[in-house]
């Protein structure tokens, strides 16, 4: 008998869903009662057992019997409003957030162990993260294991401090919580006495009952940033200032020496977003490296300087390098011997330390590597014998590796962003074929798709992606109108989610990329372009949401 062929109904799961739905809202065909604050719910065990692992566990310890009684499952801690909206959920795959409602629905996801609920949660707090309330968003995600929203948070308040220290919120902070606040290394306040004032309206709020409190607090305080100038000045015009300086013995009303003022300026508040490379291919020998360099940004020009950094443990060519929750990973690429590795390496900046992480489930070079809500994702590339269509993602938090959807087709040497929480596979090649083509691959529904295709097909190139706009720089192609395979460069482009369509992007300088050698960054929404370090050690420099390239001057460093 001939085999057939497989065919599938897209809408067959909603319309069960639904069927399955009406037959709750009607009481029809349960086996269960929900029992909350003395209320019963009725539920079909099943479904509610294949929704929740939690719920499916409690049958599992406790099962029906077979008496003919209804079965009851007793659930503490949940209101009957929000299981109703979260037996909705199950049935339907949508909910209604709002800043009234999220914190309950979180605690029921917590309990009942809905992990793509949970998601929807952190999504929609990402959205409410603002001056007024990301402190509070901030504690909540700690407790709740939301490590993504608590890292976005915590960015928000050291980006933000200044706007945050007037609010509502911060003034009825704890003293240990205010402590914990001013004591954070990156609040980007420019100068301490935000942060010393900050610490007065706190007092001032409730002086009586927040007296006690000064010298511990204050011991918190940058004192070294403090200008005395500026602190006799505040005595003289407020009583509570001169209180608390003759109170705080760490707090200096002399001007400090010059060697003092000097070291203070080296180690200020804040924090400036870097330019980093990572290992790659030393120019000279042409053997792969573990050196690991920084530079400030390129707009400083007091800080174009490129600074030594602990080195990678084993030397990295064609690897993997992402920044994500502040930082650095590294995976796969080959070794000197041109050993392709699976391993990985993860850097903390403030340690300057390399650590090693759980390996990748296969090796491979050439690869993408993207990050969507501190998930890594490395997809396609080679494993020195075969290409790759395979993906698998890293949990940041949980450190563990596990396999995704595959690509539809394989991609060497292609490029690779993410935008939207989306992923995007773009151009490269395949024994000797280079490809146009663009596929999109959806995190929500673990779906690829093929989308509008670049103008040219290329490989080597780099992508980044802004808002809803995704940028596509250099790369390669063979040239089609001469023989003996000469290669030229590509025009970059620009495709925009909303109109689904690719756009050139002219350059007021010739672009002379080649492959694997371009970098990508965005740095406070300005797109940094840079050349191979052998061809001419170019920046271009390209506004978001504009159109054209500009030629940037920097040194970069020569191996």
């Amino acid at each position: 008998m001939a085999e057939g062929s497989a065919v599938s109904d897209p809408q067959h799961a909603t319309r069960l869903l639904r069927a399955l739905s009406s037959f709750r809202e009607e009481s029809r065909f349960c086996d269960a009662h929900l029992v909350l604050d003395g209320e019963e719910i009725p539920v079909q065990k099943n479904i509610l057992a294949a929704a929740s692992p939690y719920i499916r566990t409690k049958l599992n310890y406790n099962p029906p019997k077979d008496d003919g009684s209804t079965y009851k499952i007793e659930l503490e801690g949940i209101s009957v409003m929000v299981m109703r909206e979260i037996l909705d959920y199950i049935f339907s795959g949508q909910i209604r957030l709002s800043e009234e409602t999220i914190q309950d629905v979180v605690q029921a996801a917590d309990l009942l162990l809905l992990t793509d609920l949970k998601t929807l949660c952190c999504e929609f707090l990402e959205g409410c993260i603002a001056a007024e309330n990301c402190i509070g968003i901030r504690d909540f995600a700690l407790h709740y294991c939301l490590h993504h929203v608590h890292y976005l948070a915590t960015e928000y308040l050291e980006t933000h401090f200044r706007d945050v220290s007037s609010t509502e919120e911060f003034l009825e902070l704890s003293p240990q919580k205010l402590k914990e606040v001013i004591s954070l290394e990156k609040l980007n306040v420019g100068n301490e006495r935000y942060v010393f004032e900050a610490v007065i309206r706190w007092i001032a709020h409730d002086t009586e009952i927040r007296k006690v409190h000064m010298k511990d607090v204050m011991s918190a305080l940058w004192v070294s940033g403090l200008d005395s100038s500026y602190l006799r000045e505040q005595m003289l015009n407020e009583p509570l200032v001169r209180e608390i300086v003759k109170e705080c013995s760490n707090i200096p009303l002399s001007q400090p020496q010059q060697g003092e003022a000097m070291l203070a300026s080296f180690k200020p508040r804040g924090y400036s977003e870097c330019i980093v490379t990572v290992g790659g291919e030393e120019r000279v020998s042409r053997k792969p490296t573990a050196a690991m360099r920084c530079m400030c940004p390129l707009y400083d020009p007091n800080r174009q300087l490129w600074i030594e950094l602990a080195p990678l443990s084993m030397p990295r060519i064609n690897h993997g390098v992402l920044s994500a929750e502040g930082f650095l990973f590294v995976f796969g690429g080959q070794d000197e011997n041109k050993q392709t590795l699976s391993s990985g390496e993860k850097y903390d900046p403030d340690a300057n330390t390399w650590t090693a992480l759980p390996p990748m489930n296969e090796a491979r070079h050439n690869f993408g590597i993207v990050e969507i809500d501190g998930m890594l994702y490395v997809l396609g590339g080679e494993d020195g014998e075969k290409e790759l269509i395979s993906m698998e993602c890293y949990d940041i938090y949980s450190k563990t590796w596990t396999k995704q959807p595959a690509l539809t087709m394989v991609r060497k040497i292609g490029c690779y962003a993410a935008m939207k929480k989306k992923i995007y596979a773009m151009g490269g090649g395949s024994y000797g074929k280079l490809f146009e083509s663009v596929e999109c691959y959806d995190t929500r529904t673990q779906q690829w798709t093929a989308i509008c295709p670049l103008k040219e097909r290329r490989f080597g190139a780099v992508a980044c992606g802004v808002a809803m706009e995704l940028y596509v720089f250099g790369g390669v192609r063979s040239r089609e109108d001469i023989q003996g395979g000469e290669m030229v460069t590509c025009k970059s482009e620009f495709y925009h989610d909303e109109f689904k369509r690719s756009t050139t992007i002219s350059s007021s300088v010739e672009d002379v990329w080649i492959k694997s050698g371009i970098l990508c960054l965005l740095v406070n929404h300005v797109l940094l372009k840079f050349c191979p370090l052998n061809r001419g050690r170019r920046v271009h420099r390209c506004p978001s949401s504009g159109q054209q390239l500009l030629c940037l001057p920097p040194s970069l460093p020569t191996p």
